[in-house]
């Protein structure tokens, strides 16, 4: 069953608007502020977007990405 779609632009700031609602991270630079939301090659049923990683994987946040992976399971990236 295929999911509402969003731009890629849609999708960031949807991401954007539920990480400053994170205790501390207002106003701070994530991989989704720098990096931004790409188009995948998906699996069956799987995500067809994500976020480019662009700083150090030792800097990630496991609210972050499963905030993420939250949206991912709600919307896909429109073509």
């Amino acid at each position: 069953m295929r999911k509402q779609g969003r731009t890629a632009k849609q999708l960031q700031q949807m991401l954007i608007q539920r990480i400053e609602a994170l205790p501390g991270l207002r106003g701070q630079q994530t991989d989704v502020h720098r990096g931004g939301v790409v188009g995948i090659r998906s699996e069956e049923g799987g995500p067809n977007w994500t976020v480019r990683v662009v700083s150090d994987r030792g800097t990630h946040r496991a609210d972050i990405a499963q905030i993420i992976r939250t949206l991912q399971m709600q919307f896909d990236l429109d073509d």
